[in-house]
């Protein structure tokens, strides 16, 4: 019953996944930021931005972060690299088909799918928070599409764990169904309350509530939930990729316990480390020059 359940909360999500496919591809989500794209894999029509020339390089949009504020990002890092931002499944704008199950292994698989296809190969993996866990597997699985590790607010699975339950602590969201619908009635009104625990930067604040606000108006989806209970349910920690890795953190995140802060170079070896005191959840966003100057030092572009 439990696996029913499940399956029918994650149902809740991905419905009408066809009618905002073709509404993101004609509407605000395709006009509001210049340079988006969209790619369609088997389950997933992600919604993406592409700007600048030079070695490739990926981010993932952490939500309810959309690609709206990654713009002084992509000014900073298009003068050095070709930049991708990408829309997770169900998150943001990347609107899903109703056979999407929110699966581990089946989410990465379908982003591999993009990735090959729109940044090819060799590019360097700055995937934030969970989608870390993503960078993992497809670098160890796939090796060919990564050259670079740059992972912020990342760790294993355990480290997520705690996460997660720090975040849940009253296990709703982790309760399939009722989550569901709890966070699709809490999304906007848990954001501020989120980015006040989260971004270090105090000032930011206000102009990530305002994107935020404005895109789910336009029908963003927030999908914390599905990915909560079948995404990030318990299994072993990933095997190490051969891959260089470098763990960036942004110490005033109160999102995470301190404990986490680079627990990827306790469980791997050969982790670099860098971390921001004064930054928070996406220290790439609240001060796009220092991660640049950190990552391009991490991988030896002058």
């Amino acid at each position: 019953m439990t696996g029913l359940l499940t399956r029918l909360g994650a149902r809740l999500d991905t419905w009408g996944g066809a009618a905002k496919m073709a509404r993101f591809r004609t509407g605000w989500a395709a006009t509001a930021t210049p340079q988006v794209r969209f790619y369609r894999t088997a389950k997933v029509q992600y919604r993406y931005l592409e700007a600048g020339s030079g070695p490739t390089i990926v981010f993932t949009c952490d939500p309810p972060m959309t690609i709206e504020v990654y713009g002084p990002l992509v000014a900073a890092f298009a003068q050095h690299f070709r930049v991708i931002v990408v829309e997770l499944p169900a998150m943001g704008f990347s609107a899903t088909t109703n056979a999407y199950g929110f699966g581990f292994r089946e989410t990465n698989d379908d982003l591999a799918a993009l990735l090959r296809a729109v940044a090819g190969e060799g590019s360097i993996f700055a995937f934030s928070c969970a989608a870390s866990l993503a960078a993992l597997d497809i670098a160890a699985r796939m090796p060919e599409l990564a050259s670079h590790l740059a992972l912020m607010q990342a760790g294993g699975t355990e480290a997520f764990a705690i996460w997660k339950a720090g975040r849940d602590p009253k296990g709703i969201l982790a309760r399939p169904v009722f989550g569901q619908i709890v966070m699709a009635r809490m999304a906007p009104k848990r954001m501020p309350q989120w980015y006040s625990l989260s971004v270090g930067r105090k000032e930011q604040i206000p102009h990530f509530c305002a994107c935020a606000e404005r895109s789910f108006k336009q029908g963003a989806m927030w999908s914390l939930a599905s990915a909560y209970q079948i995404y990030m349910d318990a299994r072993d920690e990933l095997p190490r990729p051969n891959q260089p890795i470098l763990s960036i953190w942004g110490a005033s995140d109160r999102s995470h316990p301190a404990d986490n802060a680079h627990s990827l170079a306790r469980l791997y070896g050969g982790v670099q480390t860098v971390t921001f005191d004064d930054l928070g959840h996406t220290p790439e966003l609240e001060a796009p020059d220092l991660v640049l100057a950190a990552i391009r030092d991490f991988v030896g572009k002058p």
